[in-house]
């Protein structure tokens, strides 16, 4: 469920990424590696970098304190359902939870970046464009490949990865359950690139047009939290399909589960909701 974004943005909000990847050390110094995201996708100068430095801090602050909470909250209930199994509504509810704080977070982040982002200079601008591009190039080489075999077999790499960090070994049967909504969702995969791509695009010429801090935040703020008016149609409707199907699937695979594989999925969505809960309950001092 990690989506692509503007460099500078994905690299302030990065601590929800950080602190899901499992390591609470990771979380701990997460403004520390924010920076140097920041550095790699934006040449600042001295000032906005020192600028740019105590805004990391605070967001990383109001995220360890109002997004963790809710995080440990989400889980322990994700947990629940998942030891008395998992339904359609279920599903729905999970995706529509993660989204909402995701499009929060995110619309915060632009927010508080935005007295930075709109002193960059068209020399900064030219090269975060240019690192989105290769980033782009990675993603579509090692997801999009014209390789019929290359593409699906990576794609189907990446589900397979995210299913087995929850529920451990898949049965073969589980497997090829996964296998067949890969297939029929390769649409999906370039759909969500091109969605991507386009939104990178607006972002950047939001960065290019508008020089007063916050009407620019408000602008980035609102393509986080109102994307629907700037996607196509044929975006909205294969991606209401993929939410559909997601659900189906993981119902099935739920009935599937067997209880070595249930204990786990129960076990490492209390894990999470632990680390979320210890995280929030921590304070680091500012910088």
């Amino acid at each position: 469920m990690k989506n692509a974004a503007l460099g500078l943005l994905f690299a302030i909000g990065a601590p929800a990424l950080a602190s899901c990847s499992a390591t609470r050390l990771a979380y701990d110094n997460a403004d520390t590696v924010l920076r140097f995201m920041a550095s790699s996708y934006l040449d600042l100068d001295a000032a906005q970098s020192d600028d740019l430095t105590p805004r990391i801090v605070r967001f990383h602050q109001w995220h360890r304190s109002s997004e963790l909470p809710a995080y440990a909250a989400l889980l322990r209930s994700a947990g629940e359902r998942a030891a008395r199994g998992i339904t359609a509504e279920d599903v729905a509810w999970g995706l529509a939870n993660v989204r909402l704080r995701y499009r929060g977070f995110a619309a915060k982040a632009a927010e508080d970046a935005a007295p930075v982002l709109a002193t960059l200079a068209p020399a900064q601008l030219a090269a975060l464009e240019r690192k989105l591009a290769e980033d782009n190039a990675k993603f579509a080489k090692k997801f999009l490949s014209s390789d019929d075999k290359d593409r699906r077999h990576a794609q189907l790499k990446r589900m397979l990865e995210r299913f087995r960090d929850f529920a451990g070994d898949l049965s073969p049967d589980q497997e090829a359950r996964i296998e067949r909504f890969a297939l029929d969702h390769e649409r999906h995969v370039v759909l969500r690139f091109e969605e991507r791509r386009r939104w990178q695009r607006d972002c950047v010429a939001a960065l290019k047009e508008q020089h007063e801090s916050q009407a620019l935040g408000r602008s980035l703020a609102e393509m986080f939290t109102r994307p629907e008016p700037r996607r196509s149609e044929e975006f909205i409707r294969e991606d209401k399909r993929w939410d559909e199907d997601l659900g189906q699937l993981i119902v099935d695979l739920d009935r599937s589960l067997s209880p070595k594989q249930r204990a786990q999925v129960v076990r490492r969505l209390s894990d999470y909701a632990e680390d979320f809960a210890v995280l929030a309950g921590k304070r680091k001092e500012a910088a």
